[in-house]
């Protein structure tokens, strides 16, 4: 229908509005322009994270302690004995970095007007760094402190503790800052054979995100801007699950399942193993399962008089698997994700109905996040990292149907789980 048109209108003025440019260093640089934004963001993305433990080189291969990207995202916010944070406060911008799974960030917001003089102070400290020995002490000092701060924060202990369970052998189950065993053991030359191979401009994009003006009046004159010839990247895929293991691990007291944190290891469905198809269609599925206010929820919840008065899912889809974290606490928690499958099952005819919930929930948080800068910059990335444009995104959502969705909830019902439950004692000494 007509609001259906809209929507596609909107991603495809998403695409008008995205403008792509390389620099002859192989730089890239992702414009999206926003008439009605004030202030412009900035982020400069390294295609180097927490999962990146190993460098390979023709002189063989360096394994890297756990924590690696972010004690580096850390030591370059000192330049020439400066910390860039002050010196981007002098201009007007409020610098922070932050490190995940895939990449390293640096992103500030600023007026317009100062971006020639901020960029290229960035620039220069990403690629001019400069190691100094005190300087590492100092930092081991603070990211140990802030990795023992972290284990306090009882969430995200189960968190890594669940990727853990699932997964041991997978980065994705140590907090990006890595473990205090890690920090100990870096030392200098693994950070400077780190820096050397992540910080090449090849590796890093820069988004620009707000405004009209053209790319090149926002950057400094000297970074000479092409486009890029014909040329796509390989297709991101994500590989199938590992087999079920039987067992299901759980810590605390089974009797008393209030409170109930779920892992789930998620893979490939069967004739689909593209990332980003894979991470959309998660995405819809949990806003049809574990949203409370979903149609969805509502109706199993009356149906079986269920007691859940909390539900959250996050998805984390990456090359190497995926996981699917799911807190519940009411004293059915635990049967939830069983029931949910079964339902689904019993009530095929509704599937399309619930379906159409969750890919407008998606469709419209997406519309919705591209007036603030910093949520668009996310979709954006996602853009930059799938080598996909905002269409591509609408289609892959609009193309998701119902055998797609129940083969999803075949995948949860015999996925590998592990399960923490925290008896209510626990809950309430957070």
């Amino acid at each position: 229908g007509d609001e259906e048109m809209e929507k596609k209108a909107f991603f495809q003025q998403l695409d008008e509005r995205t403008d792509i440019r390389y620099t002859d260093s192989g730089l890239k640089i992702f414009r999206l322009k926003f008439p009605r934004a004030h202030l412009r963001l900035c982020n400069v993305k390294i295609d180097f994270g927490s999962r990146n433990v190993c460098i390979r080189a023709e002189s063989g291969d360096t394994l890297l302690p756990y924590g690696t990207a972010h004690f580096l995202e850390h030591l370059l916010f000192w330049h020439n004995g400066r910390n860039l944070y002050s010196d981007f406060f002098a201009h007007g911008a409020l610098l922070n970095a932050f490190t995940t799974y895939t990449d390293t960030n640096f992103m500030f917001t600023s007026l317009p007007d100062r971006l020639r003089q901020t960029i290229p102070i960035l620039l220069d400290a990403l690629w001019n760094h400069s190691f100094d020995k005190k300087i590492v002490a100092q930092e081991k000092a603070v990211i140990t402190s802030e990795i023992q701060t972290a284990h306090l924060n009882h969430q995200l202990s189960y968190h890594y503790q669940l990727i853990s369970m699932l997964s041991p052998s997978s980065p994705a189950a140590v907090f990006p800052a890595g473990r205090i065993e890690d920090i100990e053991a870096l030392d200098i030359s693994d950070l400077q054979k780190a820096y050397k191979a992540a910080y090449q401009a090849p590796r890093m994009t820069l988004f620009l995100i707000g405004g009209s003006e053209n790319t090149e009046t926002l950057l400094p004159p000297h970074l000479q801007l092409e486009k890029r010839p014909d040329y796509h990247a390989e297709r991101k895929i994500i590989p199938a699950c590992p087999p079920a293991l039987s067992q299901k691990m759980v810590l605390g007291d089974e009797e008393r399942m209030e409170d109930t944190w779920t892992g789930l290891q998620i893979g490939a469905l069967p004739g689909q193993n593209d990332l980003l198809t894979i991470k959309l269609y998660w995405d819809i599925a949990s806003r049809i399962l574990f949203q409370l206010d979903s149609p969805f929820f509502q109706e199993i919840q009356q149906t079986y008089r269920l007691e859940i008065d909390r539900l959250s899912a996050e998805t984390y889809i990456y090359e190497d698997g995926g996981f699917l974290i799911l807190h519940s606490q009411g004293t059915h928690s635990s049967a939830y994700i069983d029931v949910a499958s079964y339902y689904v099952t019993q009530k095929k005819e509704q599937v399309a109905a619930w379906l159409q919930y969750g890919k407008d929930s998606l469709t419209y948080a997406i519309i919705y996040d591209s007036d603030y800068v910093r949520k668009c910059f996310e979709w954006a990335a996602e853009c930059d990292r799938c080598d996909c444009s905002f269409l591509d995104m609408y289609h892959i959502i609009q193309d998701m149907d119902a055998q797609v969705f129940l083969s999803l909830i075949d995948a949860m019902a015999s996925s590998n789980k592990a399960i923490i439950h925290v008896s209510q004692k626990e809950a309430i000494r957070q």
